[in-house]
């Protein structure tokens, strides 16, 4: 179950940081500032799965993706 939602995180985040990327590098402009954040709360939300997968991986009897 862990590994199910740490995928799903890991791609919800990847479409996040597209979407950022999208919103900085296209029209219109002034939108940078919140292209900005939608890129740095993706990352976020990766490294929060990856951390939450450590510590949760101890219980599952699986090692930990690295």
């Amino acid at each position: 179950m862990v590994r199910a939602l740490m995928i799903e995180g890991c791609i919800i985040a990847l479409f996040m940081i597209a979407n950022g990327i999208y919103v900085v590098a296209f029209p219109p402009v002034n939108d940078e500032p919140q292209g900005y954040a939608i890129i740095a709360i993706g990352i976020f939300i990766i490294l929060v799965t990856l951390h939450l997968d450590r510590i949760h991986g101890k219980d599952d009897g699986f090692p930990p993706l690295q």
